[in-house]
């Protein structure tokens, strides 16, 4: 019985949980984090809410134990880390955050993947859902620059030796965003081959997700919804 209230639960919010993930995530980065970095907003209040949220949408939407575990750790480490820098900060609470958002990264990119290419007619929620998916990109990259910069202090010019410093955090956020959308400004660039192979990686899925299968996606929704 609970199993069945459950399925009929998953059925009805995991595509419009799709889009409010979306929005959430969109809020998170291009207004919370440049509030944080500025000192209007506290530090890390909005990313722990967001990770509760987050944990219960990923399970709603997959139903997976796994992946709610994974979303689970991931949030424990930003606590863990919140925990720590309140205490003394330092490089180990970077790690930790980058960590605990590469692993939220990586889980949600798999549960919206399966979300948004399920079979089933492509509607509104599915596209949102794809544009959440070319975010998450975004953020993945974030942690994987964040883990080059850690490791090689001269990876990028433009970049200040990472510092437990939200500015920081939102430095590499538009780095990879540019990156990902090939804008390209130039004002931090990456020298190691590390970070150089990462910046590649990136502009190539950024240039070839949204013509290939978001273009699709959209297409499909529109002969859907011209259908008789």
């Amino acid at each position: 019985m609970i199993q069945e209230t459950f399925d009929r639960l998953r059925k009805r919010l995991s595509d419009p949980l799709l889009t409010a993930l979306t929005v959430m995530l969109a809020v998170v980065m291009f207004v919370i984090g440049p509030l944080q970095a500025v000192g209007f907003v506290g530090a890390h209040h909005f990313g722990l809410a967001f990770g509760l949220v987050l944990v219960v949408a990923v399970f709603v939407v997959s139903g997976s134990v796994v992946a709610l575990t994974a979303t689970l750790f991931a949030v424990t480490l930003v606590l863990i880390a919140t925990i720590l820098r309140v205490r003394q900060p330092s490089t180990v609470d970077i790690y930790l955050d980058a960590t605990a958002w590469l692993i939220a990264g990586l889980t949600l990119a798999v549960v919206v993947a399966r979300a948004v290419f399920a079979p089933g007619k492509v509607n509104f929620h599915r596209i949102v859902g794809a544009v959440l998916f070319y975010l998450n990109i975004g953020l993945i990259f974030v942690a994987l620059f964040c883990f080059v910069a850690l490791l090689e202090p001269n990876a990028f010019t433009g970049l200040q030796p990472l510092s437990d410093n939200l500015a920081i955090a939102g430095n590499l956020i538009y780095f990879s965003f540019v990156t990902l959308t090939s804008v390209g400004y130039g004002d931090i660039v990456p020298l190691h081959p590390f970070a150089r192979g990462l910046a590649n990686i990136e502009a190539i899925i950024g240039q070839l997700y949204p013509a290939t299968l978001l273009a699709r996606l959209v297409t499909l929704e529109l002969e859907h919804r011209h259908r008789p």
